[in-house]
């Protein structure tokens, strides 16, 4: 037998939680593999690519060979049936008890299901980045098991990770009033959500809860809740998501010293990221006018912060704004900013973007397919040799990358035929 082959039949004896910590065992365990380790047992599956860029400085060839000792070790799962992702991998629950315990209540089995691949490495991709660059970052199983946790326990989870709570009149977090009830002895029981969003679908009544799919805590120690969409949702309930972080974004007031003043409430930003389709619904077209019909297309969130209705609401022409300079006068002066399409103003509580494409030719293959037309669509093998050629092509546009996409460049004149031309 040669070592090699010993050494995998010792990492498959010591299957376990406990495996790659003591000599005999086969390998040893280092401070990449935990941190991998820990990641996962919060966000679920990672691609052994995204592995190699975000936990093992790029080297592919080190996130394969540990974490294929990983898997023998019995702490992570893979799967090799989609040829896009390359290997994915998650964590057994021995694999989640090494970072958690036992007793731990995300210690539990996970197992992503494939139809939701993409939407999960999305998120995967967007997680590792903030992580990694020292961000607080919340998932969602994080999110849903501390809401249903004790107000106690709960306030001092967030209190460890940089949140802070508010009164409303500066940064600082003010949780949503769920419910409201009368308890045995007359006094009033109050039920807060501090991660969760409160909705209300349209043409109902009843109150439920949608949970982001990242919350990420900013230096002030408020919340940036972040969506990633990429399949079209009904018109009406899209609304019910956007009125619900509406309603718990910040609004304006007028001070007493007749000044507009920012309330803060439970989140500061709320940041979708989404498809091309996904995007129209929420910020609709440029000028709010459908360049065809010539009809009203504000998008759901220009026509939800436009609804005065709303009590929560109030006046929010204030709420975006940007600082500008009179040519004439020199004289600085504050102004509302509108909605458009071309980026994030800063301290815009709500915003629809693009998702970025991830430096991932797998992932960022299958994510273009959903921004191309259908008669558009080609293999990953194709899809290799078109990128090529629209790299090539962006030196003469005099454009980087982000500036004109995949997905645009081949809509222009010509471009779709000159790729089809070159895998005929």
């Amino acid at each position: 037998m040669t070592e090699h082959r010993a050494a995998r039949e010792r990492r498959r004896r010591s299957r376990g939680e406990r495996s790659g910590l003591t000599r005999g065992d086969g390998w040893r365990r280092d401070g990449r593999d935990m941190e991998l380790l820990g990641f996962l047992s919060r966000f679920t599956v990672i691609s052994v690519r995204q592995a190699a860029r975000f936990f093992y400085d790029g080297s592919w060839e080190t996130a394969r060979q540990r974490i294929r000792k990983m898997v023998e070790g019995g702490l992570l799962e893979r799967d090799n049936s989609m040829p896009w992702a390359g290997p994915v991998v998650w964590p057994t629950l021995d694999g989640q008890r090494t970072v958690l315990g036992a007793a731990h209540p995300l210690s539990t089995g996970v197992r992503p299901k494939a139809s939701q691949m993409l939407h999960r490495l999305l998120i995967t991709e967007q997680a590792a980045a903030l992580v990694t660059s020292g961000r607080e970052v919340f998932s969602e199983r994080e999110i849903r098991m501390f809401e249903t946790r004790g107000p106690g326990e709960l306030s001092d989870w967030l209190s460890a990770r940089g949140v802070v709570a508010g009164d409303g009149s500066a940064p600082g977090v003010v949780p949503t009033v769920y419910d409201e009830t009368l308890d045995s002895s007359g006094a009033m029981a109050r039920r807060e959500r501090w991660l969760a969003c409160v909705t209300t679908p349209a043409g109902s009544t009843r109150r439920v809860l949608r949970y982001p799919d990242l919350i990420e805590v900013t230096d002030d120690g408020e919340l940036r809740a972040i969506e990633i969409e990429l399949s079209d949702k009904e018109m009406s309930r899209l609304r019910g998501y956007v009125d619900g972080y509406r309603d718990a974004g910040p609004f304006m007031v007028t001070g007493d010293d007749g000044q507009p003043q920012v309330r803060y409430r439970q989140f500061r930003y709320v940041r979708w990221l989404c498809s091309p389709s996904v995007r129209r619904q929420l910020v609709g077209h440029r000028g709010g006018v459908h360049p065809v019909t010539g009809a009203p297309a504000l998008g759901v969130i220009r026509a939800s912060y436009g609804d005065q209705n709303n009590p929560y609401v109030g006046d929010t022409s204030s709420v975006y704004q940007r600082r500008v300079r009179n040519k004439q006068t020199g004289q600085a002066a504050t102004v509302p900013v509108e909605f458009d399409r071309d980026g994030v103003a800063q301290g815009r509580p709500m915003s629809g973007e693009l998702i970025p494409v991830p430096d991932d030719d797998g992932i960022a293959w299958r994510l273009t397919q959903l921004f191309m037309p259908d008669r558009m669509y080609c293999s990953l093998g194709e899809w290799g040799r078109w990128r090529d050629l629209w790299l090539e092509d962006l030196p003469e546009f005099g454009r980087e990358p982000d500036e004109l996409p995949f997905h645009q460049w081949i809509s222009l004149s010509g471009n779709h035929e000159r790729c089809l031309a070159l895998t005929r």
